[in-house]
């Protein structure tokens, strides 16, 4: 419920700035006869999220992005035999964990 009142309240804030924007700025600006109504900022600003959101988040289905390594795992992927033993010893000393859940 808080997730649709804090969306529904930022795309009337937005959809207000739109208007008042376009009737005070653009207006005079491109001297055009439509004043932007309330209801049209609102559209506009749907829209721009839409767009934005598909940008961001869209993308071919069953196909996830691909994410940078991180450090860890970078590290992890250049470690030696000799030190990924001595980290797995290190582990089973330190985290009382036993030797098969370190594999």
């Amino acid at each position: 419920m808080m997730y649709l009142f804090g969306i529904g309240g930022l795309l009337v804030c937005n959809g207000f700035i739109v208007a008042m924007i376009w009737n005070e700025v653009l207006y005079r600006a491109m001297g055009n006869e439509h004043h932007l109504s309330f209801l049209e900022g609102i559209g506009i600003t749907a829209f721009a999220y839409v767009g934005v959101f598909a940008l961001k988040y869209g993308g071919v289905r069953g196909q996830r992005p691909v994410k940078p390594q991180s450090v860890m795992a970078k590290r992890c992927a250049e470690m030696t035999a000799d030190q990924r033993a001595a980290l797995r010893q290190e582990l089973v000393q330190t985290c009382g964990c036993k030797e098969t859940e370190t594999k």
